[in-house]
């Protein structure tokens, strides 16, 4: 064997470790090639995937590599490996089993899925979160969490149990689209099977191996039910891009563990974030946090409610970004919009001081305040009154205000023009706008000494006003 045969083996072999260390989970299931039904599974660990697929690899000759027109030459080498070998991917529920027996309560449904990715889709291995991760080992399940996104997305393909499902007809019926790991599940893997509770798949395996290429009824119906436009559900691209659209998404789901709100949607939104189960709501802070750090977007502030116990600026979960119509019209004219001015503060970020944002300043007066009685105790309803923006009414969950509190809306999405020179003048023009603007509610307490600042109140609605005329003015500084 020459030195440059010798390089490329020991190029082949690194890259072949380094691919089974970094992208394969750590356990996984050995799905044997019989052809009967699956009596045996085997947990096996990424040493023993390794092994399996390490003759195979070794097969790749220098001939074989040929990089696409967008791909260089080592990523040619990892393709190839990917090639070689087959794995799937399923999500079920999250318990921990130490026998494999079949018969044991839970596991005729771990048997039938391992059946299917064999059968169905000749794959050697599988993975499951019912038993392949270690939950005893924090390191392990930290991988996990962190990682899901990325072993979903390459796997070979992900097949979905729909256990409360007979046909298309009762997909909206099914518990599964209301846990949030399963959104997850959903929108990571390019190839995925739904089969309802006898195991039969809901559309036969003769008409579409991957459910996701559905041009038809099954995606149609899934789009329905979660609220996710058709083309996310096929080709989901994971980032800190749509920040309101995509909590929306996760709203209504619900996870068992507090924590677990915010740990599944970090491969959603493509950060980092350390899993630290006890630490119960500051989960989701963290996740804003990091969500902040690469999101320079003002609709990441156009949520209502509660917000969180660690910063006023923040909402306290998913649930508070409200549900967006159909904004196929004001789309095209924020586009529009966005080419000619720049649309709020880009460089807002989080301090120890809090949320560090311009705003456009309005001052207002409150001209009206009743008490609006409710299941979870008092809240007020307050009218504010300004001569540019007319009278605006809103229902605040805080229901003690000082007598000689001040008052004004802090908008967010102010507009300023590019390459003006202006500095920080801003303005707002309701004569190029079809929706309103958005806005803090904004109060200052004089009394609050040696902290008198402006801060944000919870609002029951997000605060939108609309202008009753052209309005220009300097941005103000605020800490939240």
């Amino acid at each position: 064997m020459s030195s440059n045969e010798i390089e490329f083996r020991e190029l082949i072999s690194r890259m072949f470790d380094e691919y089974i260390i970094n992208e394969m989970p750590a356990h996984l299931l050995r799905l044997h090639p019989d052809t009967g039904p699956i009596e045996t599974i085997e947990l096996v660990d990424r040493f023993s995937l390794r092994s399996y697929y390490e003759t195979t690899v070794n097969e790749i000759k220098e001939d074989d590599i040929v990089p696409n027109a967008d791909e260089e030459w080592e990523d040619a080498i990892i393709r190839l490996i990917k090639e070689k070998k087959h794995h799937s991917n399923t999500c079920s529920q999250k318990a921990q089993f130490k026998s494999f027996d079949r018969h044991v309560g839970g596991l005729e449904k771990l048997y039938a899925f391992c059946q299917k990715a064999r059968n169905d889709f000749n794959c050697s291995f599988a993975w499951c979160d019912m038993c392949c991760i270690d939950k005893t080992s924090s390191s392990e399940l930290d991988e996990a969490i962190r990682s899901m996104f990325r072993w979903y997305r390459n796997s070979h393909i992900c097949i979905t149990y729909l256990q409360e499902t007979d046909s298309i007809d009762d997909l909206a019926e099914d518990e599964w689209f209301e846990r949030g790991w399963t959104l997850l599940e959903l929108l990571a893997p390019f190839r995925m099977k739904f089969y309802g509770k006898s195991w039969a798949p809901l559309r036969p395996l003769h008409e579409s191996e991957n459910d996701k290429c559905d041009s038809d009824s099954i995606l149609q119906e899934i789009s329905r039910i979660t609220r996710i436009p058709e083309t996310d559900l096929r080709t989901f691209t994971p980032g800190t891009n749509r920040v309101q659209e995509k909590m929306v998404w996760a709203s209504s789901r619900r996870t068992t563990r507090v924590e677990d709100i915010a740990y599944s949607l970090i491969g959603i939104f493509d950060v980092s974030l350390m899993v630290a189960y006890g630490e119960g709501r500051r989960a989701f802070y963290r996740l804003m946090e990091a969500i902040l750090q690469r999101c320079d977007q003002w609709e990441i502030f156009s949520w209502k409610g509660s917000s969180s116990s660690y910063n006023a600026a923040l909402p306290a979960d998913p649930s508070c970004y409200p549900a967006v119509g159909n904004t196929g019209n004001f789309d095209a004219e924020e586009q529009i919009n966005n080419e000619h001015y720049i649309i709020g503060d880009r460089l807002f970020s989080l301090t120890n001081h809090g949320l560090r944002i311009k705003v456009l300043l309005v001052r207002v007066e409150k001209v009206r305040e009743t008490v609006v009685e409710g299941t979870h105790g008092s809240k007020k309803r307050l009218v504010f009154s300004n001569g540019a923006l007319g009278d605006v009414q809103l229902t605040c969950m805080h229901s003690k205000y000082e007598p000689r509190m001040e008052w004004a809306f802090g908008i967010i999405d102010f507009w300023q023009q590019y390459g003006s020179g202006g500095g920080d003048r801003a303005f707002l023009d309701p004569c190029r706008k079809s929706r309103p603007y958005t806005a803090f509610l904004l109060s200052y307490h004089p009394n609050a000494s040696p902290d008198a600042r402006w801060r944000k109140e919870m609002t029951e609605d997000v605060v939108h006003i609309w202008p009753q005329r052209h309005m220009a003015d300097s941005l103000t500084l605020l800490y939240l």
